[in-house]
């Protein structure tokens, strides 16, 4: 190195973090699940339960969905899953019970 001083700059990434936000799909009372984590892409994220109580009177709660129509991934609690580059919703799945 020559007679001069060097003056080193650290440098920092941002790594992109991604959140689960849980859709009570028609629940008629309770609260959903709050997963107030931040996950990078790639992070393995555990499904919460029905933590808040919901209620969808006349059907049962059976797990969660990644579509709000059912026909997406479905999960029950303690499942997990691979976060990839977007934010992600689960929704509530509620099962019918026959009359």
């Amino acid at each position: 190195m020559g007679s001069s001083s060097v003056m080193l700059y650290a440098q920092w990434t941002l790594v992109a973090t991604y959140t689960v936000a849980y859709n009570g799909s028609g629940a008629t009372s309770g609260t959903v699940p709050v997963d107030g984590n931040k996950y990078a892409s790639g992070a393995t994220v555990t499904v919460l339960g029905n933590s808040g109580s919901l209620v969808n009177t006349g059907y049962p709660f059976s797990g969660s969905n990644s579509a709000a129509n059912g026909v997406g991934a479905a999960y029950v609690a303690g499942a997990t899953f691979v976060m990839g580059s977007s934010n992600v919703v689960l929704y509530a799945q509620w099962t019918l019970v026959p009359t």
